[in-house]
């Protein structure tokens, strides 16, 4: 078969074939491919959380959040260390979070940031330690307790929810 025009193609026997076989599989719907994930739900700030961190887990995430730099691991063991020689581990993590506070290079805002914008200090205290926002009534609480308190520190707060029993688990 001759074609005129400016395409001048020409197909002969196999090629129609094979032009016939491009058009009919070459335009299939692709297969629906699952890779097995679950969908993920987001749940209220105030769910529960149900997970201990582990005790590595706990102090470089508390590291972390106090220095904004990774710990290491020879720091990490020497802490670990520490801790397996106190019988109370509530107690031990009070004097690493005490230790941690004297450090210079510890990351704390200032008290009058604290005091002037005490919405947006609540705010970023809660998603540091919590990962999550608070409350309208944690929120309310917050603001309350910082108004009435006007020697609170901000390294108080910070000690405060590093030992809370939200922040010890996830």
């Amino acid at each position: 078969m001759k074609m005129t025009g400016p395409w001048k193609l020409r197909l002969h026997g196999n090629a129609w074939c094979m032009l016939g076989m491009m058009l009919a599989f070459g335009c299939a719907p692709e297969p629906e491919v699952t890779y097995g994930l679950q969908p993920l739900e987001i749940a209220a700030s105030t769910v529960d959380k149900d997970r201990a961190k582990s005790m590595d887990q706990w102090i470089t995430i508390l590291h972390a959040d106090l220095f904004g730099v990774a710990l290491g691991s020879g720091e990490l063991f020497e802490i670990k260390q520490a801790f397996a020689s106190v019988g109370d581990q509530e107690i031990a993590r009070e004097v690493l979070v005490s230790n941690f506070m004297r450090d210079p290079d510890v990351q704390l805002p200032d008290a009058a940031v604290m005091a002037q914008d005490p919405d947006a200090f609540i705010n970023d205290t809660y998603v540091r330690f919590l990962v999550r926002y608070p409350t309208e009534a944690e929120r309310q609480w917050m603001r309350n307790f910082l108004a009435s308190n006007p020697n609170m520190t901000p390294e108080l707060v910070y000690t405060a929810f590093a030992l809370s029993e939200e922040y010890l688990h996830y």
